[in-house]
């Protein structure tokens, strides 16, 4: 994407005022002292403030339009305004659910809506007549959007572990962007990669704060929206792996983890501390050490969805997968070994 040295320079500058910004949030959200308190499940053994993600989705909300200005980009468009309000919905519904801890009914409905909004703007799959066609698109978009935040929700319970994960993830769709057919996500990308940038040092080795609801949320909705963007726009046979592929470690994660609990004949909706991360940090594995293989597995995502790209569509999902699960298989495989050394009761 080609754009004049001036607003090359502004924009550079509102991606290190989105760091400096989104801490100086972050501090103020400190001294709100929200608390979470720990419970059963919780990785941290003290009250902890979250609500970090104000500071993060705050910043990209004053900070996307004139970024998108700046480089030429629509800000009035139908897929960019209908996904704003939909981020900025859900993580409004998330924060509110943060403070007084609304049932999960209400939560939910906001994240069907939010999908709907998205894929209202033509944010969705372009499915063949032979699939099912536009209608049979939007109904998977939605579901994947209602999923994908989800499953980030859900694996926000170690320190860095998602902010970190969706940072490299942000970055790597920036840096890959242009090869897969989508140099318009380049910026807000980087922007996004800049606010979480702005958070990790408040979170991770050491959390002084969390992400919450508010942040897990809204950037899982945006991370499933650029997901669908990439498999709309891209030329590439199986260029729409590049998404999934960022986001497979989360995924498999909480796919394995389900399956697992059904088999087991346990609650799908009851809480618990059974994913693979939660596992091996209560068999003794340094929380630090978790968080930068799930960041790993995030770069390795990348080189997956670049060699698959080319592929036609069943080869490359095929290939794809293939790939993805070894790493996953591992880790699966070393989570067991390790409670065996080192019993952690039921998982």
């Amino acid at each position: 994407m080609s754009i004049a040295p001036s607003s090359s320079f502004l924009a550079v500058f509102c991606l290190i005022s989105a760091v400096f910004f989104t801490g100086f949030l972050v501090k103020m959200m400190i001294r709100v002292a929200v608390l979470d308190h720990p419970g059963h499940r919780s990785a941290h053994e003290r009250p902890t403030p979250k609500g970090g993600g104000v500071g993060v989705m705050a910043t990209f909300f004053v900070l996307c339009p004139i970024l998108l200005a700046e480089t030429g980009q629509p800000v009035l468009s139908a897929p960019v305004l209908l996904t704003a309000l939909a981020t900025a919905l859900l993580a409004g519904v998330s924060w509110l659910d943060d403070l007084y801890q609304w049932p999960p009914s209400i939560k939910f409905a906001a994240q069907c809506l939010a999908a709907a909004l998205v894929v209202a703007g033509g944010t969705s799959l372009p499915l063949p007549m032979t699939w099912g066609g536009p209608i049979a698109g939007a109904l998977i978009s939605a579901l994947w959007l209602v999923f994908i935040t989800n499953a980030i929700n859900f694996m926000d319970g170690l320190n860095g572990l998602i902010s970190g994960s969706l940072a490299v993830g942000c970055l790597l769709i920036a840096l890959t962007g242009p090869a897969f057919g989508v140099p318009d996500l380049f910026w807000p990308a980087l922007l996004l990669c800049a606010c979480l940038c702005g958070f990790l040092p408040f979170n991770y080795p050491k959390a002084r704060i969390f992400l919450g609801d508010v942040g897990s949320q809204g950037c899982g909705l945006l991370a499933g929206a650029a997901a669908l963007h990439v498999a709309h726009a891209t030329p590439l046979p199986s260029g729409w792996l590049l998404g999934p592929c960022l986001l497979f470690p989360l995924i498999y994660d909480v796919l394995f983890t389900l399956v697992r609990r059904k088999l087991a004949g346990h609650s799908l909706v009851q809480a618990h501390r059974g994913h693979l991360y939660q596992v091996l940090h209560r068999s003794g594995v340094n929380p630090a050490l978790i968080t930068l293989a799930e960041w790993g597995f995030v770069v390795w995502g990348a080189v997956v969805a670049h060699f698959t790209a080319p592929l036609p569509v069943l080869p490359g999902l095929a290939c794809g997968l293939g790939l993805l699960l070894v790493p996953q298989l591992l880790w699966t495989g070393f989570a067991v070994l390790q409670t065996r050394r080192h019993p952690v009761g039921p998982w």
